[in-house]
């Protein structure tokens, strides 16, 4: 079993191991650029969302529930008098608008620390606390155009005399106190309550969001620049790992592959990993192990085959020789007292037919060794094989062989032994005088013709035994060929063999 070799397998198995190398690199990369992308539409998306939020009604609403929450409790004090006591609502909205306690002016003010981006200046944003006469009693920054004390032209800042109505008539709902203006300017409005649930007054702010698409997109293209170095080199150095834990279980894999294509069935894959490859792994090695089975039985039946030739060769021609040696030795033997003659003749026909049994051995003897066909090729094999059974028969033979190429080897070993016993039988019955041995290779078949001038047979009747015909046509169908037989009595015999030298199914039907 180890000396069978699957040479087209065992290329191919060479090419899978050397292009196992080249995966482990390609797996490398796909990690890398899989890292690599991931970090980049993780960037993308965060970018989405913090622009989405930016462009969203969510920041007018928060800073209409602040107002609520936060800022309108503190002024409901000032509201508890006779009359609103506008200087401390006025030192409340500078409070609120920046800590720095500034008051009057065009000074930058700002919403506490931590709201730093939202400006409260005559150009991006007011406070107004207004009574429920609709009066302006209190604003942040003082403004000429809205004066103290007069009543709020709330139609001159778009967007916010709805919203101070509502505010005015008990709503309380963040979401229904707020807006954004067609100008991009934000609107936020939260009633004043003293007691109880009469509302008193409204603060009214409206203020203006920086354009912070520019700089979002700069801190995030930095992180990700920043980010994307130390990413690939961990998604390479991650990716080179499991490649390379990957490509050796396959490089496994292809070693004992390699291994059974020369006949070593010995080689297990050892992977017991409940993934795909380890399912493959023992799938193969269970395969591996029928394959064994199944060549140690085809070789035990070979040599079956091949030692009931060999007795039936040695029943049809030896022991028959040997038999008739020993009647002319007998009669030799009952005759050398009284005719030494005819003794003589008698022992010179057993010396003849000794020779002719020791012909017979040589020829069954040299037919049982194997050709080594998987390293020589069919042809050359059958002009080596035609020349010494030419020398030792003393018969003239020739081998033609046209459009040689190579098949599989079950096929050319078919064709081998076919040719084997077409020889013998040309050797041990037919009387002629040269035989011809014709290999012609076709597309899809190849064919065996061997012929010779002896006294040949009626095909309707042929001899029942010594010929092997049914030996030889056993062989043809069971490749899915046919096997023939053109004689005619004293004009030689021509037995042809044509096989099909692509796959067969066990019924011998092409596929």
């Amino acid at each position: 079993m180890a000396g069978v070799e699957f040479t087209p397998m065992v290329k191919l198995m060479k090419r899978g191991i050397s292009s196992l190398r080249r995966l482990q690199w390609k797996l490398t990369l796909s990690y890398t650029l899989v890292t690599v992308a991931a970090l980049l539409i993780l960037e993308l998306i965060l970018i989405g969302v913090v622009l989405v939020f930016l462009n969203s009604g969510t920041v007018p609403l928060l800073a209409a529930q602040s107002f609520r929450d936060d800022v309108a409790p503190r002024l409901e004090p000032y509201f508890a008098g006779d009359s609103p006591d506008e200087e401390g609502l006025r030192d409340e909205l500078y409070f609120f608008a920046g800590e720095s306690g500034v008051r009057g002016g065009e000074g930058d003010l700002r919403v506490g620390e931590e709201n730093a981006n939202v400006s409260f200046t005559p150009d991006e944003g007011y406070l107004f606390v207004i009574d429920a006469e609709r009066n302006l009693l209190a604003s942040a920054p003082d403004l000429d155009e809205y004066p103290v004390g007069e009543t709020f032209e709330a139609g001159d800042l778009p967007g916010a005399a709805p919203l101070i109505e509502a505010a005015l008539d008990g709503e309380e709902s963040a979401s229904e106190l707020s807006v954004r203006t067609e100008e991009g300017r934000y609107v936020s409005v939260a009633p004043i309550e003293s007691g109880g649930d009469e509302v008193v007054g409204v603060l009214a702010g409206t203020f203006r969001m920086p354009n912070l698409t520019v700089p979002v997109l700069t801190v995030v293209g930095v992180s990700a620049v920043v980010l994307l170095v130390p990413a690939g080199i961990i998604g390479a150095i991650f990716g080179l790992v499991t490649a390379r834990g990957s490509a050796r279980r396959l490089q496994n894999l292809a070693e004992a592959s390699e291994a059974w294509s020369k006949g070593d069935f010995s080689v297990v894959v050892k992977d017991k990993s409940r993934d795909e490859i380890g399912q493959l792994s023992r799938d193969l090695n269970h395969m591996a192990a029928e394959l064994a089975n199944l060549i140690e039985t085809r070789q035990e039946l070979a040599a079956l085959e091949t030692r009931n030739r060999f007795a039936r060769d040695l029943h049809d021609s030896v022991k028959q020789q040997v038999f008739a040696t020993s009647l002319q030795v007998a009669a030799a033997k009952a005759l050398i007292a009284r005719d030494t003659e005819a003794a003589e003749t008698h022992l010179g026909q057993a010396e003849e037919l000794v020779h002719g049994a020791q012909k017979e051995l040589n020829l069954l003897i040299h037919e049982m060794r194997p050709a080594a066909l998987e390293d020589r090729g069919l042809a050359p094999a059958l002009r080596d094989y035609v020349k010494s059974w030419s020398e030792r028969g003393e018969m003239k033979a020739g081998v033609h062989v046209r459009g040689e190429r190579e098949v599989s080897l079950e096929v050319e070993q078919a064709v081998f032994r076919v040719a084997q016993e077409a020889l013998a039988n040309v050797a041990r019955h037919s009387g002629a005088s040269w035989a011809e041995v014709e290999l012609l290779y076709e597309p899809d078949s190849v064919t065996l013709r061997v012929s010779d001038d002896g006294r040949g047979f009626d095909p309707g009747s042929p001899p029942k035994s010594g010929f092997g015909l049914e030996s030889m046509d056993e062989r043809a169908e069971r490749l899915g060929g046919t096997f023939d037989i053109e004689s005619e009595a004293g004009e030689g015999t021509r037995a042809v063999l044509t096989l099909p030298t692509h796959k067969t199914n066990p019924n011998g039907d092409g596929k």
